[in-house]
């Protein structure tokens, strides 16, 4: 595995990140596989070009790119076609979201932009040894709340639920605000303990009229001390992103991200990929970030046109359909207000 991805967070996760698009015409896979070809040539980190996969319906191949790892010598990007829908996904460690907003730029041969606001170059508040040293202490003693799990049980592999709506006005404070407000009454219908609430929130160095196929995201995480939108929207714009898991990340710190995987991170994950902009081709997106950390719960979100797309990804050994439905709806209520 390359240094995009060789040192990339908790080796007990897939790191891919999807795009799921819904078009008006059917796209061809030939001239999908030209463009990623086209895209991959200018940017080498991305690996040899990908099989263009077809199927009738895209949702085995959804589970699939989502929960298998990448290999040593894969292509960091995976492709498939099927009726008037285009999927792609992409290892976290060589390309963010809007890195994967780039890639359907070039599957599909079309401009995409985002209204997207990245974090520039603020800097990162502390040292990386430092912050794994502060968060092992954490995870032993303290650790954040979890997402209350509904089962517990041996069932492999994750979900993947997706809500399309009339679109909402829905920046990142306040997705943020109504994940920890869903996330609060989950847990108090669940009888969860009292432990406080950390969110963590995938943000981009650039913004989204800087659209190429890299990573460069950052990761800010917030412990929640209120679920009130004024509040985390004040810390979103103060928080120092933590420091970035380096490209060797050693033999000690593999190990004890590994042992501890069910005690480190934050409670749940939000990532917004903004109001895009492209093409009449495009219907609708949907946005599934990578899920890991103590909950491995990850909401996505994403706009085009007329239609806001809200995505819930969770581990099905942890929650069944159901109770990650619920998760999904009560995420869609407080964002609307009802």
């Amino acid at each position: 595995m390359g240094a995009a991805t060789s040192g990339f967070g908790d080796p007990t996760v897939s790191w891919s990140i999807l795009l799921h698009a819904d078009l008006a015409s059917q796209p061809d896979p030939a001239a999908v596989r030209r463009g990623l070809d086209e895209v991959g040539a200018r940017f080498p980190h991305l690996g040899p070009t990908p099989d263009v996969a077809e199927a009738e319906s895209l949702d085995d191949l959804r589970h699939q790119f989502a929960e298998t790892p990448y290999a040593p010598d894969d292509s960091l990007v995976r492709a498939a076609v099927g009726p008037h829908e285009l999927l792609i996904a992409a290892h976290h460690g060589a390309c963010d979201g809007l890195g994967l907003l780039a890639l359907l730029g070039a599957a599909l041969d079309i401009p995409v932009t985002s209204g997207a606001v990245g974090v520039a170059d603020r800097p990162a508040g502390e040292s990386f040894l430092r912050s794994a040293a502060r968060r092992v202490t954490e995870a032993l003693l303290h650790p954040p709340a979890r997402v209350e799990p509904s089962v517990r049980g041996q069932e492999p592999g994750e979900l993947l639920l997706t809500r399309h709506e009339p679109r909402i006005r829905a920046g990142t404070s306040k997705l943020t605000a109504a994940a920890a407000t869903a996330v609060t009454a989950w847990n108090q219908r669940h009888d969860a303990g009292a432990a406080r609430l950390v969110a963590a929130v995938g943000v981009s160095r650039r913004g989204g009229n800087d659209i190429e196929p890299r990573d460069e995201s950052a990761f800010l995480r917030l412990p929640l001390e209120t679920t009130d939108q004024r509040h985390i929207s004040q810390a979103l714009a103060e928080q120092a992103p933590e420091p970035q898991f380096p490209d060797s990340p050693g033999l000690l710190t593999t190990l004890g991200t590994r042992l501890l995987a069910n005690r480190l991170g934050s409670s749940f994950l939000v990532s917004n990929l903004g109001a895009v902009s492209t093409s009449d081709v495009v219907r609708t997106l949907a946005f599934h970030p990578a899920a890991s950390g103590r909950s491995a719960v990850a909401f996505g979100a994403v706009t085009v046109a007329d239609t806001t797309t809200i995505t819930v990804r969770v581990r099905a050994r942890d929650f069944d359909t159901e109770a990650a439905g619920t998760l999904l709806a009560d995420l869609v209520t407080e964002l609307r207000g009802d």
